[in-house]
């Protein structure tokens, strides 16, 4: 039963993958949450410009910024169909950008003004719930955007990936294209936030995608493999 039962999952998350994306969603709260504590009492830089403030605020789309998290699961899920090669160079591509983000929210650490929200349909308490769960009136770790970064990530890592059928890598461009204007009339993020992230990601994916440049988490995650088929074998 538990053999069949393990086949089972397979058939949606490879057992090599498991790890990996476990690594990959410590990471993101380790970045996210240890910066914030870190630079608490620190002076934050506000971004906002001209244009930001010309972007209206359309509370309905916080449900493209919730559905944002489904998305990235499965997504993120769905790169490992690409196989190890490729799945590894995503991870890699995730990993470095997830380290620069945490460096850059030392560095720099970003705020900006969030509006009053004076309204009380579904959609605009839900998002001054969001606002209150993420910094209230004065967030951080704005620049650059996760929120962007990963959504932009999702497509870039299955566009043309023969496993993953044609129709979702449309999905997920249009599904990343939408995140990324939510977090703008969502007042989430600002301009620069977005496009960092975005310029992140084609940086890092293209310089992992030549040569073996990845290697350094083939190595961590394959030994790791490696060290828990010893011990069981030894048990």
């Amino acid at each position: 039963m538990k053999k069949e039962k393990s086949h089972f999952w397979e058939k949606f998350i490879p057992a090599w993958a498991i790890m990996p994306l476990l690594s990959i969603l410590i990471v993101n709260g380790f970045v996210y949450w240890g910066s914030g504590l870190l630079t608490k009492n620190r002076i934050h830089y506000d971004f906002t410009t001209a244009l930001d403030r010309a972007v209206p605020l359309i509370p309905e789309f916080v449900w493209v910024y919730i559905l944002a998290f489904p998305f990235w699961a499965a997504s993120y899920i769905l790169a490992a169909r690409r196989g190890k090669d490729w799945f590894y160079r995503f991870v890699a591509t995730d990993l470095t950008i997830h380290a620069l983000c945490f460096v850059i929210f030392i560095l720099v650490p970003t705020t900006n003004i969030r509006p009053e929200i004076a309204g009380d349909s579904f959609s605009e308490v839900i998002l001054k719930l969001i606002y209150a769960l993420d910094g209230g009136k004065s967030p951080s770790n704005l620049f650059p955007s996760i929120h962007c970064y990963v959504s932009w990530l999702c497509w870039r890592g299955l566009k043309g990936a023969g496993e993953i059928p044609r129709g979702y890598q449309i999905f997920s461009l249009f599904a990343a294209s939408l995140v990324i204007i939510s977090t703008q009339v969502l007042k989430q993020h600002y301009l620069a936030d977005a496009i960092g992230a975005i310029a992140l990601v084609e940086l890092w994916w293209r310089f992992y995608a030549k040569g073996n440049r990845h290697h350094w988490v083939v190595r961590i995650f394959e030994r790791k493999k490696e060290m828990d088929n010893k011990m069981g074998d030894r048990l």
